[in-house]
């Protein structure tokens, strides 16, 4: 218990401070069927652990992307991958192409509907520590009222120096209710099974559960940020104690 709560006083000195030199590994984003053509938007999504597995583990994470929707069912990304482990200085771990296909949509009219999706990306190494992956798997959302459910169940392949063996797959999942326009709150997890043909026992496995808040902010009239927050718990041995997510998109040209 002491042990924890020193590691819970820790997290609370870096969140005071903001300070990327006191947190984690890789960032968290539920990847959502929100495509309109001609829509540009930056993100910037940025991650802190506290309560490090290991001291090779990463300290921080900050993706910064931004994305370009084609047509209302494609959405084309580019993404720089920055990463703050605990044993070096901040580096540029990986750059990447993601792309977001809106298979079907959620009925914007029908109380209760279904949407699926499919994501693919490929993540090229630039840094001699890192590798490269492909990553890919379908997005699910069902919709009921205010409630809603996404999952995003994807495969990560590596490849080229420092590959994995084996498949990887990489999940997240957001059960999301909707407290008025712009606001909403909810439960978000991920986590990693590495290797499906050979995979680490649970307590060897990442894996992460907690609350977020989803809210858009008008700073001004045209011009709106999209920031959530979640908070989240290790459920193993092997996951940080505590991650703290804060996502920000900032759109640049919308289209309703």
């Amino acid at each position: 218990m002491a042990c924890r709560s020193a590691r819970l006083s820790a997290l609370a000195a870096a969140l005071a401070t903001l300070s990327p030199a006191d947190a984690v590994s890789q960032t968290f984003d539920v990847k959502l069927l929100d495509v309109k053509q001609g829509s540009v938007e930056l993100g910037f999504d940025n991650t802190l652990h506290a309560g490090l597995p290991g001291s090779s583990a990463n300290r921080s994470a900050h993706d910064q992307s931004i994305d370009y929707g084609l047509f209302d069912w494609w959405r084309l990304s580019g993404v720089l991958k920055v990463e703050n482990p605990s044993d070096t200085d901040i580096r540029l771990g990986r750059v990447a192409v993601e792309n977001l296909f809106v298979l079907k949509p959620v009925s914007k009219t029908r109380d209760a509907d279904i949407g699926i999706g499919w994501f693919t990306a490929v993540e090229a190494s630039a840094d001699t520590a890192t590798t490269n992956s492909v990553i890919f798997g379908p997005i699910v959302t069902f919709k009921l009222g205010a409630l809603s459910f996404t999952g995003n169940p994807f495969l990560d392949q590596t490849f080229g120096r420092n590959r994995l063996e084996g498949i990887a797959l990489s999940y997240g999942w957001q059960a999301k209710y909707e407290l008025r326009g712009g606001l909403a709150i909810g439960v978000e997890g991920f986590g990693v099974v590495e290797n499906l043909g050979n995979s680490l026992p649970w307590s060897e496995q990442e894996h992460r559960i907690g609350p977020a808040i989803f809210a858009e902010i008008e700073l001004w009239p045209g011009v709106t940020i999209t920031p959530d927050v979640g908070l989240l718990f290790g459920l193993t041995p092997a996951t940080p104690d505590l991650t703290l997510k804060l996502n920000v998109g900032v759109p640049l040209q919308h289209r309703p």
